[in-house]
């Protein structure tokens, strides 16, 4: 047992003080009424009640107050798996990573203010899903929509100016790499957040607004940079700089130029903002997109204790209940003890709402609980003998079943494993998902691979975003392709040790006449007269064609490859 609130039991320290004065105030109060009335006149004009009775009635109001404070340090004991639906907003960051950006007209220059706005943005944003494009000439999307802010960030991390093979600077090519790490379009509150010096050498601006417009995305613009610029900073082949970008002679200025970065926020109804040193969190562009109508993007299971207060609270309250009315009642005769007993049980039954079932049921909360405990410390066999207590203690729960299943495949029994999960699939529960993809996974551990392919469709079908499930299914194709070929690959040696076989048979057998007999041919041979017959040249011969049309093939692609980049490198390349 655990308590959230420990720092309440310091109140326990008060209630010896309350006895002590509760029972001086008595005493005061007797005396003065003795020196006042006496006895018998007492009984004629009020009610005094045993000391027996006053002390039994004390002692209930001191219970109560310890229940009481009990209740107020909530304690909390078993396991609650509850469905946690977690809601955001889609946003694609898209970083200008031109030379421009390094230039140090900003301290220490505008790609390091760049990212570090863009990491205290995504820390600000925690529950919304990012994705990472990072672009020059061309853009090249690095990260997909990820709940994983860290793997963001550690992609951030590594970026530099001039990362993109491709120079220059087109707003266009980076919009609608953002737009399309949306892979859903139908969800809504996608945003981009373009943060750029505002430069667009291929004058694409129009364009990005109206394919943003199209996809229904808002551009929120962060400008990095001064108007007054500076020179834009040149590197050799090694990467180290040897001075400055010149042209006709003189170093290239590069200024900010928000004028752009205005125009396409307010063209999609986003946001524009300027990053300096002292405003790296992006306030505005943080506020605009937690204005947005949140929406439902993923849903997990979570584990946590379930609270236990509302036991200290009924008896904190049928103590009190006691201590008021016990006294009164215990003095009149007409009233029997059993139906006072029974209201008593009746009033205890309806005020505490404790899980009844975990009493009567040899407690099956308390053993899923030890199961996860040994779970956690890796203690496969001992977690599975706690997830069996829980499921024999309540069979009928897909809970307890799907936790024995789960630990049957981690200590080794994956046939039971198998068998449970896929019952579970079949079933209508809130497990769905987590059935197919644990069965795909106990099926891809035993080499089923055709039916772990299923059971990972199925759960992309219920939850088509997980990427632990996807990456599960492209595993499970790749070692079914796998032994495929391997199998081909057999077969093909056993025809061949056929072939060796009937040659050295037909040596074996004598010669019956004096004609040459003509040797039997392989199924090989075969195949290679029928192609010969069929496309007047042999298969080896077809296939060395073939091989050097696919070179060919591509020393002509490399080539236009190489010219295309030769004519954009011929312009701006910062």
């Amino acid at each position: 047992m655990t308590l959230a609130s420990p720092l309440w039991l310091l109140a326990l320290l008060l209630v010896p003080a309350f006895a002590f004065l509760g029972r001086r105030i008595r005493s005061s109060d007797g005396a003065r009424m003795d020196s006042m009335v006496t006895a018998a006149m007492f009984e004629r004009i009020g009610r005094r009640f045993p000391p027996r009775v006053e002390t039994l009635r004390s002692a209930f109001l001191l219970t109560g107050a310890v229940f009481l404070v009990l209740a107020l340090a909530r304690p909390q004991w078993g396991i609650v798996r509850e469905r946690v639906e977690r809601t955001g907003v889609d946003v694609a960051l898209v970083l200008d990573t031109s030379l421009s950006m390094s230039v140090e007209d900003v301290s220490p220059n505008r790609f390091f203010l760049a990212r570090q706005s863009l990491s205290a943005l995504m820390s600000r944003l925690a529950g919304d899903r990012f994705s990472l494009v990072a672009f020059e000439g061309e853009a090249y999307p690095l990260v997909p929509l990820t709940l994983d802010a860290d793997a963001v960030a550690l992609f951030l991390e590594t970026l530099e100016p001039g990362f993109v093979p491709t120079p220059g600077s087109n707003l266009l090519s980076g919009i609608e790499a953002g737009i399309a790490t949306f892979v859903d379009p139908s969800r809504v509150n996608r945003v981009i957040v373009l943060v750029s010096d505002g430069e667009d050498l291929e004058d694409s601006l129009e364009a990005a607004a109206a394919a943003a417009k199209k996809a229904g995305v808002i551009i929120h613009t962060v400008g990095v940079g001064s108007a007054q610029g500076g020179p834009v900073p040149d590197t050799d082949s090694s990467g180290a700089r040897n001075g400055y970008k010149l042209e006709n002679g003189e170093p290239v200025i590069s200024r900010l130029n928000s004028e752009n970065l205005i125009r396409l926020a307010q063209a999609t109804g986003g946001k524009f903002t300027q990053a300096t040193s002292n405003n790296m969190s992006l306030p505005v562009t943080a506020s605009a997109i937690e204005a947005m109508e949140n929406k439902q993007t993923a849903s997990e299971f979570s584990f946590r204790k379930k609270e236990r207060f509302q036991i200290p609270l009924a008896l904190s309250f049928l103590s009190f209940l006691i201590a008021l009315f016990a006294p009164v009642l215990m003095q009149r005769a007409r009233l029997k003890r059993a139906p006072l007993a029974a209201a008593v049980l009746l009033l205890l039954a309806n005020a505490v709402q404790a899980d009844v079932k975990d009493e009567i049921l040899a407690r099956p909360s308390r053993e899923t609980n030890k199961g996860l405990k040994a779970w956690e410390t890796g203690d496969a066999a001992q977690a599975l003998a706690a997830f069996e207590k829980a499921r024999a203690a309540r069979p009928d729960s897909a809970v307890t079943r799907f936790n024995e299943a789960v630990a049957q495949a981690k200590a080794g029994k994956g046939p039971e494993a198998i068998e449970t999960f896929t019952a579970l699939s079949r079933e209508k529960n809130d497990l769905g998902f987590e059935s197919h993809y644990n069965l795909g996974n106990a099926l891809l551990g035993a080499q089923q691979l055709p039916g772990a392919v299923a059971a990972y469709r199925d759960a992309l079908r219920l939850r088509p975003d997980d990427a632990r499930a996807r990456r599960n299914l492209e595993i499970a194709l790749r070692q079914l392709q796998q032994k495929k070929k391997d199998q081909e690959k057999d077969k093909d040696k056993k025809d061949q040790k056929d072939d060796q076989k009937d040659k050295e048979q037909q040596k074996k057998q004598p010669s019956q006449s004096d004609e040459k007999k003509e040797p039997q041919k392989t199924q090989k041979e075969r195949e290679n007269e029928r192609f010969q017959k069929e496309t007047g040249m042999s298969k080896d011969r077809a296939m060395q064609l073939l091989k050097a049309l696919e070179q060919n093939e591509k020393t002509e692609q490399k080539k236009k490859l190489e010219a295309e980049r030769a004519k954009r490198r011929k312009g701006k390349d910062w």
